[in-house]
């Protein structure tokens, strides 16, 4: 006979009790929710998962054919509650071969708001709860369906924005980030394990030999790490879109570039100097690049406490650009105030837009080195599809194909702590001395490098890590 396997939950729960710490909560109810985008449709998807999915359906839903829902066949029926709400399809799905690894039931009806709240409702009446943001997700993570990388991944396919960064949410949907920590951790656990053994027998049953192998061993481990951490921008702008801060000196005609990208007015446009006084930020696909234009205050030193503030915010988002334009005002000469602006430049891909070519101004040479150089009139419209062909260019450049990396704040962190412990564990190695606490780096880098993929510990981490989940999810 089989031994019996012990949960996820439950050894969750048993670790953490047994270490002092909080355990995850989880309620075995049944929830439901609309699993299909809010609006109008041809149809929606009213999702149930839990323990009573199958009660809950035979109570609202008559099938056209009497008997009782069965696995994995889909049937035509009606929903009702006091009165008939719906013509539908019903499919119950029994665990644990599920996307939550629970039971679970969809109802599919016709797509108009009202009949989807009715529909759900009716699952309330009879014994259903309102899902939480992310709970289908969650539950999957807690019923040990897949990993909380892999949870993250379902999110990120959902929001995907451009075709790269898609491919890389499928992929981490698949498991191969998951992989790449589990080798990480493999290698880090046979380390931990021969460090241990030396700490546990005496010198004379154990060889000295294996030191520098294991020494070895971590610093193949760091590198790694830090290739993937050297990833985190590229994997982010995957997931994100591509950070376009446009700058420059006031009334170049900033805002007017960004309009003729985007195709309309969503930018005020005025003659005043010092108009955008925040960051506004529009978001734009080119050729399925997602691309962030920011507009941001003209750069110069100003006596308004209002202006100078906006200049502050304004650098602040240059840190992070991806591709900074700065904009010039080509009909009159180029300033020393230009000059200086654009050598403080050091964030992203730099391209610079001689603007105003309408106004007849003298070509001028630029006294310093750039990537591109466009000239352009937000006026007519001259050159600003060349503008948004060299956008694209510089994009396709920063968004190439990765390998599994990460893409989140959350595993930066996580792989920045584990590699600090790692280094640590290292220099302890050098000495004899030194081994009990390369042991307790070792465990302190295992942990870190398990928060990214295991059931956590503590309810709050876990409510963070699925805030940004729609319901439904």
């Amino acid at each position: 006979m089989r031994a019996p396997t012990t949960s996820p939950i439950r050894a969750a729960s048993t670790r953490a009790k047994a270490e002092g710490r909080a355990r995850p909560v989880y309620r075995a109810d049944t929830i439901v929710a609309c699993a299909t985008p809010a609006g109008r449709g041809a149809i929606a998807i009213v999702r149930l998962s839990g323990p009573d999915c199958r009660r809950i359906g035979e109570r609202i839903f008559r099938a056209a054919r009497q008997g009782v829902l069965q696995g994995w066949r889909m049937r035509r029926g009606t929903i009702v509650a006091s009165a008939p709400i719906d013509d539908a399809l019903a499919v119950f799905f029994p665990a644990p071969r599920t996307y939550t690894g629970e039971d679970m039931l969809e109802l599919h009806c016709h797509g108009s708001p009202i009949v989807v709240e009715r529909v759900i409702q009716a699952a309330i009446a009879a014994g259903a709860r309102a899902a939480d943001g992310g709970e289908f997700s969650r539950r999957a993570v807690l019923n040990g369906r897949m990993d909380l990388l892999q949870a993250e991944a379902v999110a990120d396919l959902i929001e995907a924005r451009m075709s790269a960064g898609a491919h890389a949410a499928w992929e981490q949907l698949q498991g191969a980030l998951s992989q790449r920590l589990l080798g990480l951790r493999s290698r880090l656990v046979a380390v931990l394990a021969d460090v241990e053994a030396h700490v546990d027998f005496s010198d004379d049953e154990l060889p000295d030999e294996s030191w520098p192998a294991r020494r070895r061993a971590l610093t193949h481990v760091c590198e790694e790490i830090e290739q993937m951490l050297d990833g985190f921008a590229a994997a982010r702008r995957q997931r994100e879109g591509l950070r376009v801060v446009v700058t420059g000196r006031p009334n170049a005609g900033k805002s007017s570039i960004i309009n003729r990208l985007l195709g309309s007015e969503r930018m005020i446009v005025t003659d005043e100097p010092g108009t955008t006084r925040d960051v506004v930020e529009e978001s734009l696909d080119f050729d399925g690049l997602a691309f962030v234009l920011a507009d941001t205050a003209g750069l110069r030193v100003s006596d308004s406490a209002a202006e100078t503030l906006a200049v502050a915010r304004a650098r602040q988002v240059l840190a992070r650009a991806d591709i900074v334009v700065y904009v010039i005002d080509a009909s009159v000469a180029l300033t020393a105030e230009d000059i200086e602006q654009v050598g403080s430049l050091a964030a992203g891909k730099l391209v610079i837009v001689m603007n105003k070519q309408d106004l007849g101004g003298p070509l001028q040479d630029l006294p310093f080195a750039v990537d591109v150089v466009v000239a352009t009139s937000a006026r007519t419209g001259s050159g600003c599809q060349d503008l948004a062909a060299e956008l694209r260019r510089l994009g396709a450049s920063l968004v190439e194909t990765q390998p599994a990396g990460i893409s989140r704040l959350r595993h930066r962190a996580a792989l920045e702590r584990a590699f600090r412990h790692l280094r640590d564990a290292s220099d302890a190695m050098a000495s004899e001395a030194g081994t009990e606490i390369a042991v307790i780096e070792l465990r302190a880098a295992l942990h870190q490098i398990g928060t990214l993929t295991d059931v956590l510990d503590n309810e709050e981490i876990l409510d963070r890590i699925f805030a940004d989940f729609c319901i439904g999810k």
